[in-house]
């Protein structure tokens, strides 16, 4: 990774069982936001990861990813050890602000951004929202938030 740099943001396609490679002195957030999930095996003991959820590992770890059924999708948070940004999911009727980014997981999702609807497809995001508020009308969206 380039230096200087504090948080990622990435998607990854999986379509077979992987492992994942090793970032020392990261902090990672693996969430599901396409397809069945997965069983992640972190340092010899399993996660399971379904549809939605968000996953934290250290960057060091040793990570296997072993497919539930069929490929699925990924959305990917990696920080500096000392920044504190964090995925969180939300659902229809909630209300969010201070993002810097909502990306749609598992389906599309209908939002509003100070009064502005926005359709947004699967994995499809929004950024630089912090001084918005955003109005979860159906779907489920990853909300990054970052605190250094």
């Amino acid at each position: 990774m380039p230096d200087g740099w504090t948080w990622k943001l990435s998607t990854a396609d999986i379509t077979e069982d992987v492992p994942f490679s090793v970032f020392p002195e990261v902090s990672r957030q693996f969430c599901v936001a396409d397809g069945n999930g997965v069983d992640l095996t972190i340092d010899g003991v399993v996660h399971r990861c379904e549809p939605g959820s968000i996953t934290p590992f250290p960057g060091d770890a040793e990570v296997h990813a072993r497919l539930l059924s069929g490929p699925m999708r990924a959305l990917n948070l990696m920080t500096r050890d000392e920044d504190s940004s964090r995925l969180e999911t939300m659902g229809a009727g909630q209300t969010v602000s201070g993002a810097i980014v909502v990306t749609a997981i598992c389906g599309d999702a209908e939002v509003v951004m100070d009064g502005t609807p926005a359709s947004l497809l699967t994995l499809d995001s929004v950024i630089d929202l912090v001084d918005a508020t955003v109005v979860v009308k159906s779907g489920t969206i990853a909300v990054l938030f970052r605190k250094s």
